[in-house]
């Protein structure tokens, strides 16, 4: 495959969509929003005062959240310089405004080559950065033939990304060519990037920005309040569909040995709310959404349906036990280290891909369990809400895990700051 190949492809392929594109309005915000901006149309105040900008592409909810720290680095490093951040969907660039960093922020451009020179030119970024599992050939091309520095930073590319890559290894040979420097989170990521053709030169390991503290409520009265719940509480983050079934099992072969019981459920897509809701009314339990109440109801049910963005942290703060979801369905997983750093024992199933080294990781330590149906998630509430030394022997070793690779956020940084 060649660039000519790969634009000819993306236009068939626009050219089939284009009839469509009016019908993406009905879809939902998740689709709508932000629409002209995936096109390079920003407005003429969005992209107004920049100053030198850095621009940051952090795709979605868990790269922005990884980056929060960074950011306020480069924010420190170089307070004269914008920050842009691009994100892919509309829950990530929620997240990000709601993160009060960049100076602006924007949805990731198409990556048509027309339009990537209009977002270019518009940003008129002096260096690019992409976290994680992110090549974009026209951008990065872009971006080449311009000298931007362009560095992927936090880099992950997992043996089934390697595979499908590979079909096109050529191309993507070339892609990685341009960019400036290629930081992996592993050296088992590291050397599957050579193996898709990354000069050898360009990468190294850099851990990755998700070990990175950074306290997203910092500065804000907690949602919660004042409030002390006197129920045990198990707060279920970033479920997905076909998961909010099997916790709702798993609470009710638990509450017969722990009446007082009840769970926070935080589906991991907004658009999902009103879909786990009806889930919740078909149940036997009482739920509330939590926007429909005040902070001293929240823990009165025996479901509070979490039905916002940027708060879970607050939750898993007053959790007793913790549960990540996206892994027990082959969703890849999601950031197990956020309840960890709250020293709160953490529950995962199998399908933990996007994640592997940290979930074998904190097993390994003792602070977390692997699950793999309703039944082992009821045993595990049951031994460990009926042992609290148990409970905060493990969620402390999470902890510890979770605090012992803090190199990550200065060697990323390093790596950024030789192009600043």
């Amino acid at each position: 495959m060649s660039y000519v190949l790969y634009n000819v492809l993306l236009t068939i392929a626009f050219a089939l969509a284009a009839p469509f594109l009016p019908l993406v309005w009905f879809l939902g915000p998740r689709y709508r929003d932000g629409l002209s901006q995936r096109f390079a149309y920003y407005g003429k105040n969005l992209t107004l005062g920049l100053r030198d900008p850095i621009w940051i592409h952090a795709a979605s909810v868990g790269e922005v959240r990884a980056a929060g720290a960074l950011l306020r680095a480069l924010k420190a490093e170089a307070p004269e310089r914008s920050l842009v951040i691009s994100t892919f969907t509309a829950t990530g660039n929620r997240v990000a405004r709601q993160a009060g960093v960049a100076d602006a922020i924007i949805f990731f451009p198409l990556d048509f080559s027309w339009v990537v020179r209009r977002a270019v030119r518009r940003i008129g970024p002096s260096l690019l950065l992409f976290l994680e599992t992110e090549i974009w050939p026209n951008l990065v091309g872009e971006a080449y033939r311009r000298g931007i520095p362009t560095i992927l930073l936090s880099g992950r590319l997992s043996a089934k990304a390697l595979s499908r890559y590979k079909l096109a290894r050529p191309f993507f040979r070339r892609v990685l060519a341009q960019y400036t420097a290629l930081g992996m989170q592993s050296p088992e990521d590291a050397e599957r990037m050579l193996k898709l053709g990354a000069p050898e030169k360009k990468v190294s390991v850099v851990g990755s920005l998700k070990f990175a503290v950074d306290d997203v409520v910092t500065g804000r009265e907690s949602v919660i309040g004042s409030t002390r719940p006197d129920r045990q509480i198990l707060v279920a983050g970033s479920s997905h569909r076909g998961e909010e079934l099997v916790l709702l099992r798993a609470l009710q072969l638990s509450r017969s040995v722990i009446p007082r019981l009840m769970m926070v459920l935080a589906p991991r897509h907004p658009e999902r709310f009103s879909e786990v809701e009806k889930l919740l009314q078909e149940s036997s339990f009482s739920f509330e959404r939590k926007t429909r109440l005040q902070p001293d109801q929240y823990f009165q049910k025996d479901v509070l349906l979490l039905d916002t963005v940027g708060e879970l942290m607050e939750f898993f703060n007053v959790a007793d036990v913790t549960f990540v979801g996206g892994s027990l369905v082959d969703a890849g997983g999601h950031n197990i280290l956020e309840p960890a750093r709250c020293r709160k024992p953490v529950l995962f199933g199998p399908y933990m891909q996007n994640f592997k080294a940290i979930a074998e990781g904190m097993k390994r330590k003792g602070g977390a369990i692997e699950v793999h149906s309703a039944e082992d998630v009821a045993q595990a509430l049951v031994k460990l809400l009926g042992d609290p030394e148990a409970r905060k022997r493990i969620g402390q070793s999470a902890a510890d895990f979770a605090a012992s690779h803090q190199e990550a956020l200065p060697k990323n940084l390093a790596l950024a700051r030789r192009y600043l």
